[in-house]
Order: structure tokens, then C-alpha cells, then sequence
């Protein structure tokens, strides 16, 4: 199954998933996690993990947020969003993680 952009490339390393984060909250963006159990590439709409990280500008605090859905939700696909609030909207969202049976 194709998600997002990313979804052609091989996975994240952690090395890359934290570049990745870093990079968000450097451009000043919201990040919000998201997990889903049988996403759909037509529905838009997951479950939010918490709420989205207002104000956050240490890239380990958006990481752990990740790392902690996935532990929390090992047999969920798990997705990270980038939110501009200057423009109210989304700029940035990949699939972070995928169950280890997931394509």
C-alpha cells in the first residue's frame, strides 16, 4: 500500500525519522502524530495521537511523541503532520512507521 510521499522510498532509519522531525520543527511547523490499523489511502482522517505540539521547538520532544505512539500502537501505521499556522495548513505529512507485516 502506497501513503504519502515517502511511501516509495525504503524506510526511515532513526537516524533519518529524527533529520526528518528536526527539519519540521525548524521551519517553525506544528507537528502532530497520528496512527491508523488499516489506513486508507482515500480517507484523509487517522486518530491523533494527543494533541498537536504547540510551541515545541526541541525536535527530541516531537521524536519521543512518535516513538511513543508506535509503542503504544506497534500494529499501527504511524504518521507524522507538519502544520503551518501562519496559513492554517498542513505542509508536511509522511508515514513514519509501519507494522512490521505492513507493505
Amino acid at each position: 500500500m502506497r501513503l504519502e510521499t515517502f511511501s516509495y522510498l525504503p524506510a526511515f532509519s532513526d537516524d533519518e525519522l529524527a533529520a526528518q522531525v528536526r527539519a519540521i520543527v525548524e521551519r517553525g511547523l506544528v507537528v502532530a502524530v497520528e496512527h491508523a490499523e488499516q489506513p486508507d489511502p482515500y480517507d484523509q482522517y487517522w486518530t491523533l495521537w494527543g494533541l498537536p505540539l504547540f510551541g515545541v521547538d526541541d525536535p527530541g520532544e516531537a521524536l519521543a511523541a512518535v516513538q511513543q505512539c508506535r509503542a503504544a500502537h506497534p500494529a499501527h501505521y504511524v504518521r507524522v503532520n507538519g502544520y503551518d499556522s501562519v496559513r492554517q495548513g498542513q505542509v508536511v505529512s509522511f508515514v513514519a512507521y509501519r507494522p512490521e507485516d505492513g507493505s
